[in-house]
């Protein structure tokens, strides 16, 4: 069972808190640290910490004033290693920061840390365990990243998605997990995994946090080269609040087969929607749109064939079996099969959106995030089936913890939004958020043996 965070603000919380007095930056900062310390011999969410706190002392008025952030050791610091967790890249010390840790340090942010992830952001595990039952994965790759979040140590966190390494470990992790809109968070100074689908994304308490932060690191930079594949011209701007909300749900997921705990969840979560004035609708993706698995993993081995090869050569005794196999899979796939993949990756990201926004009129899709509980042991992060069509797809996505399985870990919903339009995604979560009632589920959680059951 979960353990009583040792800290356990919100952003906002922490924000109101700095702003009005009650707390200071250095204090907020120090019992992070604090709490990251207490807390890393057992979680080992962190890759690495400074010796002492480097507290940010910025101007109480700036958005990010206080707030500790955790991020993942793919993105660039400029006063902290950034190794990938591989020993190719031990003791790496990059120049500068990312743009994405620039801009969080200019709105006041303090950088606490480094969190762990998979090597590359692929298949091959950290020590990170699940907060929740150290026998069980966080999922990943940002697994650090999930994890802190989750263990109260810090209440903002960020990692990268290309196949599902924000959603799963989010789901895996009870929190919120956010990818945004493809290339809506500039990728300048984070390593590549595969450039067409690798996205940033976020780890927070609550919905309005993520949506908070999320105002606060979007934007473009000219370094990142790779533009989006989908539009956000000509497009509806969704429901604007006056209207019924519209949620579709998938007759068939896309993806391996839920669990039967999942299943119910989900079908709990709709029927709670339905009951408080959503319209909940049966749907079925256009055919087309059902087998973009053999695409998206045709994208991801080329690609990351292209990124790392040179050092598969250089160095074979440095990379993992699984970052080989990976390798050696995308040097075996045709140039015309990978350039077919990805003219079908942008024809279909904009064949969903026109269904989703014009057949279907739908303001989100409820989906699954995972196929059930956090798997037993740390050799294996999850399956990331049900994630990586929308990856692949390029479209917002956010995962909500709604319930508990029967090992008593918990259970997500993902949501999928219309790209380009996030803050649309952001507010239709908040409202589902609200009829999750997880923050009630929790709470039974840390003083129920069995835990509740939602589903």
């Amino acid at each position: 069972m979960m353990t009583e965070p040792a800290y356990a603000l919100t952003l906002r919380d922490i924000r109101r808190a700095v702003e009005s007095g009650v707390l200071t930056i250095q204090q907020s900062i120090e019992s992070a640290d604090k709490a990251a310390r207490q807390a890393q011999p057992w979680l080992h969410a962190f890759s690495y910490l400074p010796d002492a706190p480097v507290v940010n002392q910025a101007d109480i008025g700036l958005p990010l004033a206080g707030v500790p952030i955790g991020i993942k050791d793919l993105i660039d610091t400029a006063d902290m290693p950034t190794e990938y967790n591989s020993p190719a890249y031990a003791g790496r010390s990059p120049k500068t920061d990312a743009v994405l840790v620039a801009r969080l340090r200019q709105a006041g942010g303090t950088i606490v840390g480094k969190t762990v992830t998979t090597e590359f952001a692929w298949r091959h595990p950290g020590p990170t365990v699940n907060p929740w039952n150290e026998k069980h994965t966080p999922g990943g790759s940002s697994s650090g990243s999930a994890a802190a979040v989750s263990a109260g140590i810090v209440p903002l966190a960020f990692g990268t998605q290309t196949f599902g390494s924000v959603i799963r470990p989010a789901a895996y992790c009870g929190v919120v997990g956010f990818k945004p809109t493809y290339g809506s968070i500039a990728r300048t100074g984070v390593l590549p995994l595969a450039p067409s689908l690798d996205h940033i994304g976020m780890f927070t308490a609550n919905v309005a946090d993520a949506a908070y932060a999320f105002r606060i690191v979007s934007g473009f930079d000219d370094q990142d080269f790779h533009s989006s594949h989908v539009s956000g011209k000509n497009k509806s701007q969704g429901n604007d609040g006056s209207a019924v909300i519209r949620i579709g749900m998938l007759r068939r997921q896309v993806g391996t087969a839920m669990e039967p705990a999942q299943d119910s969840a989900l079908a709990w979560l709709a029927a709670q929607l339905k009951a408080d004035g959503a319209e909940v609708v049966v749907v079925d993706l256009p055919a087309e749109l059902e087998d973009m698995g053999a695409l998206v993993s045709a994208i991801l081995a080329v690609e990351a064939a292209v990124v790392h090869g040179a050092l598969l050569d250089r160095s074979p005794g440095l990379i993992s079996s699984v970052m080989t196999s990976l390798i050696i899979e995308g040097r075996g796939v045709s140039g015309v099969d990978y350039a077919r993949a990805r003219a079908a990756q942008v024809r279909l990201a904009h064949r969903f959106d026109h269904w989703l926004q014009q057949e279907m009129r739908l303001d989100a899709l409820l989906v699954a995030p995972a196929t059930g509980e956090a798997p037993v042991g740390l050799d294996y992060t999850g399956d990331a089936s049900l994630c990586a069509p929308w990856t692949f797809l390029g479209v917002p996505a956010i995962t909500l913890p709604i319930a508990l399985g029967p090992a008593g870990l918990p259970l997500g919903a993902q949501l999928i939004g219309a790209a380009q339009h996030d803050e649309r995604l952001l507010a239709v979560a908040e409202w589902v958020e609200a009829r999750a009632r997880w923050q009630a589920v929790k709470l039974q959680a840390k003083t129920s043996p069995d835990g509740p059951r939602n589903a």
